[in-house]
């Protein structure tokens, strides 16, 4: 039994050294629109789904839901993303989402192995640009642990 728990402890070092990484997951794919992620984060995927599935065209308002289990706690949790056109950032923007006295989310407080599955609506504005956008969102607590990490790529013709 530690032999195998070694071998796979070996294995799972070795494997993440190497660069692998979790798949590229495609959330929605119109004919003007493509919206994919792959989670950064080494130790952990997340699940994200945006409904319906259309044309930034022809709507901005979906329902989105996030998942992913808790290796830290999050009484503080902060995001940061930043968004990029080619190679111009055109925004960086910092967020707290959670603090010790302030809980704006049912998913603030919550403790290292829950998981968090929060559904919300979002509204998308019309992306006066065209072409391939790269966004960077990471997701920390209030010790500094990464509690998620994504990039997400939007293509929109």
């Amino acid at each position: 039994m530690e032999l195998s728990f070694l071998s796979l402890t070996v294995f799972f070092v070795t494997t993440m050294a190497e660069g692998v990484h979790w798949p590229e997951h495609v959330v929605c794919s119109s004919p003007h629109f493509q919206l994919s992620y792959a989670s950064c984060d080494p130790f952990q995927d997340v699940g994200f789904t945006l409904n319906p599935c259309t044309d930034l065209h022809v709507q901005s308002e979906f329902n989105s839901t996030i998942s992913l289990l808790l290796q830290h706690s999050t009484e503080e949790l902060y995001l940061s993303l930043d968004l990029l056109h080619g190679d111009q950032k055109l925004l960086h923007y910092d967020e707290s989402l959670c603090l010790h006295h302030l809980p704006r989310f049912p998913f603030c407080g919550r403790k290292k192995g829950e998981l968090i599955n929060h559904d919300w609506p979002l509204k998308i504005k019309l992306i006066p640009f065209k072409g391939l956008f790269n966004i960077w969102i990471q997701l920390l607590n209030q010790d500094g642990y990464q509690i998620a990490c994504a990039n997400v790529t939007l293509i929109h013709d």
